[in-house]
């Protein structure tokens, strides 16, 4: 497993991480069994991976208390980095959530997420979303107080612009940026990659996958497009014009893949791993098989030949969306 080093904090991360939504057991991703994630992080650490990312509103604190519990019951906290998040809170009688960036707010979640993950203290804590009714200089500064404090090792934030990064350094170290990142969505390539790089902000890609939609099997392998929130988001891309560029773009890169014995999604998740700043690809895993398939994408390299038509098929994609 490769390992970079998360800015200047001394905290190095693997290049393959796991993220844990679908641990929360929620209508976001679906049921999922608590004994399936148990067997999922097992494998993860196992494997060499050692971040570990969740959030308090993946199952309003599901996920974390399976994190939490698997952790404490193998004492293994030594060997985990732990990165979660706050900002967003819910209704406790319905489906609602919504973002609160509130001084108090904020103080209850770390207390919370501490229990849920029985520990003292974060490896890294990411604000999730910029709170658009609280000042970005406020939540900066309670940042800087937890990190000061020693309660966090390090200070990031997740879906933040350019401009919001830079108001956020105004008042609070700010160590990473966690943002949305795949081949079907390279928003951040703008500017938002430069900016990191100059000020060594390390970034920590979620979604590589695109919601599986980049592993091919609902296009290839006849898998039906579950249900469930996520891939409601996504529904557009099973629909002309996109499910035929998306069909033609990702059957080529299928047999590109095919050179490599390796699967699609492996593929495109070593692309992902060795763009310019990327420190760490935060790959969801169901079960410890999904696990072992995204570690397929680790320990070998695409040649600077096929990395170059990888760019010319995801050009000529956009393109033909833009027409």
């Amino acid at each position: 497993m490769l390992y970079r080093n998360i800015a200047d904090t001394g905290i190095s991360v693997s290049a393959l991480a796991l993220g844990t939504w679908s641990f929360g057991n929620d209508r976001w991703w679906g049921h999922q069994d608590d004994q399936r994630s148990y067997e999922a992080l097992d494998a993860a650490l196992a494997s060499g991976i050692n971040l570990i990312d969740t959030a308090p509103v993946y199952g309003r604190g599901k996920s974390e208390e399976v994190i939490g519990s698997f952790i404490v019951g193998h004492k293994l906290r030594d060997k985990v980095i732990i990165a979660t998040k706050l900002g967003l809170n819910w209704d406790k009688h319905g489906p609602k959530i919504f973002h609160d960036l509130t001084p108090i707010r904020m103080r209850q979640e770390l207390d919370d997420s501490r229990k849920r993950l029985q520990t003292d203290y974060f490896d890294l804590y990411q604000v999730h979303w910029p709170d658009k009714n609280v000042p970005i200089a406020s939540t900066a500064e309670l940042m800087r107080e937890f990190y000061e404090k020693k309660v966090i090792r390090a200070v990031g934030v997740s879906n933040y612009s350019v401009e919001q990064m830079q108001e956020f350094m105004r008042y609070c170290p700010l160590h990473s940026l966690q943002p949305q990142y795949s081949m079907f969505h390279r928003d951040i390539e703008r500017e938002t990659v430069d900016f990191c790089i100059k000020h060594n902000i390390a970034i920590l890609a979620y979604a590589p996958l695109f919601s599986g939609i980049l592993t091919g099997k609902f296009y290839f392998d006849n898998v039906a497009v579950p249900n469930d929130i996520n891939r409601g988001y996504k529904s557009v891309h099973f629909k002309e014009p996109l499910l035929s560029l998306n069909k033609d773009c990702l059957s080529q890169l299928k047999e590109m893949a095919q050179k490599y014995g390796k699967t699609l999604g492996q593929l495109v998740l070593n692309w992902t791993m060795i763009q310019p700043g990327i420190v760490s690809v935060l790959a969801g895993s169901r079960s410890a098989q999904q696990l072992r398939d995204n570690l397929g994408s680790c320990g070998w390299v695409i040649t600077r030949e096929d990395m170059e038509m990888i760019n010319i098929l995801l050009r000529k994609r956009e393109e033909k969306i833009k027409a």
